[in-house]
């Protein structure tokens, strides 16, 4: 598990925006369609016992909205009877965190305490794996799920597989409602709020491992994200950077074009052109001038700020950064 994991952080999802895999796969169970904030899964039946599989992700910003205090008025999930959060967490949940930060403080508390580990035989409930403080995959979720209800979450865990270069494992993840962007999944064993296409949801855990074939899978660089300590994290907020000519009546061809790692925009600036939902991060700016590059510069844009660049013509440029 850990070594396809590892794979997985050098392969996987560069993009902010979609990436997929094809599979098709041979077996007495199938997965089933499914459609969450960053995660789709669609199958097509082949015939016989036989279906395609076709899994899109997204890194995008998550966009849940809202403070951890609207969930105080809410109805309180269903947890374990006599499970409660541990009083140090319970401390950090403040009222007027954002949603997302609540909750992801939750998935850092996981992190601190709980580690994977890959052979454990003890019991995998969320109790006995907090006790023990580690756990399988399943463990790990079936704690993250009830930590994350205890907090005043709607939490759930999604069983299925994880497909590597050099195999096919049982898996298991987590999902969290967040005001504003609905279910979104989390994967306690790869980082905070990150799905993959290598991640094939089924109805339930997976007796049988079914034949896997891969047709198609567009992985990129899951290092871009940003990170949160050494865990990659995908943000609740993207940066917005609006490109504007210094000279609304210049009448010239102006092309902005966007880069980071496999993510790349192209505007045209009519006089102005704005890219949104970018991951915060060094970004690559070049400015074309009738097919001629007239200005590379790299930008560091925050989470959640707009970012304003304004061109001079035909040979100058100054960045503005604003809020």
């Amino acid at each position: 598990m850990r070594a396809l994991l590892v794979g997985l952080a050098c392969l996987v999802a560069g993009g902010s925006w979609a990436e997929e895999a094809v599979y098709r796969m041979r077996g007495p169970t199938v997965p089933v369609a499914r459609q969450v904030n960053g995660y789709r899964l669609d199958v097509r039946n082949l015939g016989g016992d036989e279906v395609e599989v076709h899994v899109t992700t997204s890194l995008g910003p998550v966009g849940s909205s809202g403070s951890y205090a609207d969930l105080e008025g809410t109805p309180r999930p269903q947890v374990p009877v006599g499970f409660e959060l541990p009083s140090r967490l319970t401390a950090s949940l403040r009222p007027e965190l954002e949603t997302w930060q609540a909750a992801t403080t939750v998935l850092e508390w996981v992190t601190d305490h709980i580690a994977l580990i890959e052979d454990d035989d003890g019991p995998q409930d969320a109790e006995s794996v907090i006790v023990r403080r580690g756990g399988r995959c399943s463990g790990l979720a079936n704690a993250t799920a009830a930590l994350l209800m205890a907090a005043g979450f709607e939490a759930r865990t999604v069983s299925g597989l994880l497909i590597g270069d050099h195999g096919v494992l049982r898996h298991r993840w987590v999902e969290c409602r967040l005001p504003g962007a609905g279910w979104v999944p989390t994967d306690p064993t790869l980082g905070w709020w990150i799905i993959t296409p290598r991640h094939v949801a089924f109805e339930d855990t997976v007796e049988r491992l079914p034949e896997v074939i891969v047709d198609e899978r567009d992985t990129g660089d899951l290092h871009q994200l940003p990170r949160i300590g050494a865990v990659l994290v995908r943000p609740n907020a993207g940066a917005e950077l609006i490109c504007r000519l210094s000279d609304a009546d210049d009448r010239r061809t102006v092309v902005a074009r966007l880069q980071r790692g496999s993510d790349r925009r192209r505007g045209v600036l009519g006089p102005e052109v704005r890219f949104g939902r970018l991951l915060p991060g060094r970004w690559v700016l070049t400015v074309e001038l009738d097919g001629h590059v007239v200005e590379k510069q790299v930008l560091t844009l925050r989470s959640g700020a707009v970012h304003s660049y304004v061109v001079h013509l035909p040979s100058a440029a100054s960045v503005e950064v604003g809020s």
